[in-house]
Order: structure tokens, then C-alpha cells, then sequence
């Protein structure tokens, strides 16, 4: 059965501004303003719907997010970065749909059509620290990506480097693209609607039969773990 009627489900709108922000880790309202615009700021990406992104947007928005939060790089700079895309590499998606790949030398490339295309600048550009760090965080098919795995603040009792933590996936060929527990279809909004009805961590981890720290990953992704701290 063909659910998606013939498009790329990773092109289809299927997230709010809100979810993109809680994947990504910035205000809402960052996303909307680097999304639509404002009265002197234009849009950086094209949006399938007005009020919503696509499962290519949301990896887009995670680029943009660790290349101003991580980096402080000048929304300018962003900007141009974006321009020469466009400019080179005629696709709508071009950080997502093209092959990238991180040389010795911290040169960041994209092959298209056969080429390599150099994106980045003599080493005063951070693109290259952002590129393993998104290759780190996504899964590829023979499509090109085909998962996400935002960052979840580790939990104290979980001896993982927090880079390697990843226990939410957004896929949008699983729930229909919404947050789910990694390895399982368990929606994280699920659990937190249950855990803001009046359940504990415990009675909802031994109703799905997971380890507590599972639930306590998709709270944490929901923000709902803090508002119970506050």
C-alpha cells in the first residue's frame, strides 16, 4: 500500500514549528523566523506547507541550529552558504539529498553530477566540524538520509558519551515521521501525555516493558521531565 500517494515521504509537511524546535533544541520562534521570515529577515528554506516542514526541513534546521549555536557563525555567512548551494548544486535540499563527506584536511565536499564541490573555505569555516557531527546523527539508505536522532540530555545513571546518545528517532516511514523510542513505535508525545495524565516513570515503562531510562529519554525529548524539576 502506497500511504504516501507517490511522493517522497521525506518531502511531505508533517512537523510544527514547535516539534522541529524541540528535535533541533532552539525556541519555536527561531524556527518560525528563520522559516517564514520576518519584516526584515527573509526565509532560509523552502517549506512544502506555510506552518509546516518537511523530514528534509528538520535535518536543514539542525544544520542551520549547530552552525549558530555550537559555532556563532553570522547568519550571513549562513546566508551565503545557502546561496552557493543554490548556486551549484540545483536541487531544493542539497545539505540532505547530496552525499557529503569530510576530508583530512577539513574540507567539506558534496558530489554532484559525478563532481566534488568544495563548501567550504580555507579552514575558517566550521562546516566540516558540522557535517561529522549531522553524519553522526542521521542513518543513510540507498536514498540518502532516511533517519534522525536528536540530541537527548543524558541521563546521570547512563555511562554513554553524549555524543553517542541516541535514543529518540524521527523516520518518516515509522509513526509518520513522528519522535518515536529508538528500536520501538512508541511515540514520545505518547508518553508524555501519559506521564502529564498522572503516570509515574515506572508504571509507564513496565506498561511498555522498557527500561526506565527509555521513558525518561522521551520525557526528557518532551520537555516534560523539566517541567516536573520546575
Amino acid at each position: 500500500m502506497d500511504l504516501y500517494g507517490g511522493k517522497d515521504p521525506r518531502e511531505i509537511p508533517a512537523y510544527s514549528f514547535r516539534e522541529v524546535a524541540l528535535g533541533i533544541g532552539v525556541p519555536a520562534s527561531t524556527v518560525r523566523a528563520w522559516c517564514v521570515g520576518q519584516s526584515n529577515f527573509r526565509s532560509l528554506l523552502h517549506l512544502p506547507a506555510d506552518d509546516a516542514l518537511s523530514f528534509f526541513n528538520l535535518i536543514e534546521m539542525q544544520v542551520i541550529a549547530e552552525l549558530r549555536r555550537e559555532h556563532k557563525v553570522s547568519m550571513s555567512r549562513v546566508r551565503a552558504a545557502l546561496q552557493f548551494l543554490a548556486d551549484h548544486v540545483p536541487v531544493r535540499h542539497p545539505l540532505v539529498e547530496k552525499e557529503l563527506s569530510v576530508t583530512p584536511n577539513q574540507c567539506v565536499y558534496i558530489v554532484h553530477d559525478g563532481r566534488y564541490i568544495d563548501i567550504s573555505s580555507g579552514g575558517q569555516w566550521p562546516l566540516d566540524a558540522v557535517v561529522r557531527s549531522l553524519l553522526r546523527r542521521v542513518t543513510r539508505g540507498r536514498k540518502g538520509i532516511v533517519s534522525f536522532f536528536p540530541r537527548v540530555a543524558v541521563p546521570k545513571q547512563v555511562p554513554i558519551d553524549a555524543s553517542e546518545y541516541a535514543p529518540i528517532v524521527v523516520d518518516p516511514e515509522i509513526c509518520f515521521g513522528r519522535p518515536v523510542i529508538a528500536g520501538t513505535g512508541i511515540p514520545t508525545d505518547v508518553i508524555a501525555d501519559r506521564r502529564r495524565g498522572g503516570d509515574s516513570v515506572k508504571t509507564i515503562a513496565e506498561d511498555y516493558d522498557l527500561a526506565e531510562d527509555k521513558i525518561a529519554a522521551a520525557l526528557t525529548f518532551e520537555r516534560v521531565l523539566e517541567a516536573d524539576a520546575a
